[in-house]
């Protein structure tokens, strides 16, 4: 008996180190017509990168905010990004159950779901605004190359003095014709309901309905067109950019003094990189639960991944600000372009109807557009009120949180082994070392835009960022007092 239950345990014990130290690392099945690397890099290609820039509408600021959010990529974005995957990579789990490494942590996964619902309401509704524009394209002539005599406030054409409160016509049409919005700010509501909009607002969850429904592998057709046709808009329009007159305005308009007259800048900078590259909202961790078994899988993805978003985020700013700038040559003041969801509507608008062929780049750009936003996936008021407060300032926090489960609570050198024995690479001293202090900063940036308090908004817009985070607070809470409770009764047992 005794002999017979030794060579089993020899048996078993060799056939374990057979596994882990002789035999290669196997490749997972993996049934799409699509590569893993190329799922991931089109996590990075969608619509928050050709329509989401926050500083488009100042010329003034853009280039310093480019500048901002490339450096904070570097630094604090691409860790979290690469750590996110690791998690899925190690875990093999979804966003909630992932967590099973720290009981306490288990929040996170959930406050990263709300966040992504935020997220999802807010791409829905622009959905219907680029289906509207696709729509329109289809005229006898772009209706947003002439003033409308209906237009309210008055519209001022093209090489004419841009009066206070006129507008140009594609930011006169876009709110006349597709929003139908007053411009008293919230004073006069939050706008009325369109029933166009409404229309495309259903079409646009009708198809994300169809899309979820399938499983992972029947994405891959959709990951390949969109991807391919984003590409091919930016493209497109970075040579046509070179046709505009003004176009370089952005180059030499630039006041790199802003970048010390606040925190504010910088702080977006930060949310803005995070929204980008899909941290922070669970989408990644995902991916990183479908990762085949080869070596420096992880880390070539990662690097293909950040480099994709890099190209396709940066070309469409500077597309989009050279836009802006061919507006202020034409009319030689101010362009009156609202800070916010709207603004790059106006000049991805404005741009179309400037060049050659205006009517078909109009309809691919906003179908582009369409694509992106279904495949990523209200009033404008209430977008930008998403966008600003729980979509972007719960980044922060939910990264940072991240970084210190699996820095400080799981333990780096551990996390680092997982990631070793579950794809054949070991994370670099870089990233263990951007793991180590990126909380520290994203804290402190998340602590800096609580100062103010004195408008409505702030008070509303801080209630659904503590909603947001709640369950972090709230499960690391529980399972202190569970954890104490059980050692009081072991020691009282004692």
């Amino acid at each position: 008996m005794s002999e017979s239950l030794s060579s089993r345990t020899k048996s078993l014990t060799e056939t374990v180190d057979t596994e882990s130290t002789n035999e290669p690392l196997i490749a997972d099945r993996w049934t799409n017509n699509i590569t893993y690397r190329q799922l991931v890099m089109s996590s990075c290609i969608g619509i928050v990168q050709l329509w989401w820039h926050p500083y488009v509408h100042d010329i003034r600021r853009h280039l310093p905010f480019l500048f901002l959010y490339n450096v904070f990529s570097v630094f604090f974005v691409y860790p979290t990004f690469y750590l996110e995957l690791a998690l899925g990579v190690v875990t093999k789990k979804g966003v909630l159950n992932c967590w099973d490494m720290a009981p306490m942590a288990r929040g996170v996964g959930l406050a990263m779901i709300v966040s992504c619902a935020f997220l999802a309401l807010s791409l829905g509704t622009v959905s219907a605004w680029c289906l509207s524009m696709v729509v329109h394209c289809f005229h006898s002539f772009l209706p947003w190359l002439h003033c409308a005599a209906a237009a309210n406030p008055p519209c001022a054409a093209r090489h004419r003095p841009l009066t206070n409160g006129s507008e140009t016509p594609p930011q006169s049409f876009f709110f006349n014709f597709v929003l139908n919005l007053k411009r008293d700010g919230l004073s006069g509501g939050l706008g009325n309901v369109v029933p166009d909009l409404t229309v495309y607002y259903v079409i646009s969850w009708a198809l994300v309905y169809f899309i979820a429904c399938k499983r992972i592998y029947s994405y891959s057709k959709l990951v390949l067109f969109k991807d391919v046709l984003a590409f091919f808009v930016l493209v497109s329009s970075a040579f046509g950019v070179t046709r505009l007159q003004g176009a370089s305005r952005i180059f030499y308009e630039c006041d790199w003094s802003v970048l010390f007259e606040g925190i504010q800048i910088w702080r977006e900078a930060l949310e803005y990189a995070l929204i980008q590259m899909a941290a922070s909202q669970g989408t990644l961790i995902m991916l990183g639960s479908y990762c085949p078994k080869q070596k420096q899988v992880l880390a070539n993805t990662s690097m293909f991944a950040f480099a994709v978003s890099k190209i396709s985020s940066t070309a469409s700013a500077l597309i989009l600000g050279a836009a802006h700038g061919a507006l202020y040559k034409d009319y030689e003041n101010s362009t009156n372009i609202w800070k916010g969801s709207s603004s790059s509507m106006v000049l991805w608008a404005d741009y179309a109807a400037r060049i050659p062929g205006s009517q078909v780049w109009s309809a691919l750009i906003f179908f582009t557009l369409f694509v992106l936003s279904v495949s990523s996936t209200g009033g404008m008021y209430i977008l930008n009120f998403l966008m600003t407060w729980p979509v972007s300032k719960t980044r922060s926090p939910i990264a940072a949180a991240e970084a210190i489960v699996v820095t400080y609570l799981y333990g780096q050198t551990t996390f680092c082994e997982d990631v070793y024995f579950a794809v054949g690479e070991y994370p670099c001293m870089f990233l263990r070392i951007c793991w180590a202090l990126t909380p520290v900063v994203l804290l402190l940036t998340f602590l800096s835009g609580m100062a103010s308090w004195a408008q409505t908004e702030d008070i509303a817009g801080w209630a659904l960022v503590m909603l947001v985070l709640l369950p972090m607070a709230l499960f690391s809470l529980l399972y202190l007092i569970f954890k104490f409770r059980v050692r009081n009764i072991v020691g009282t047992e004692k």
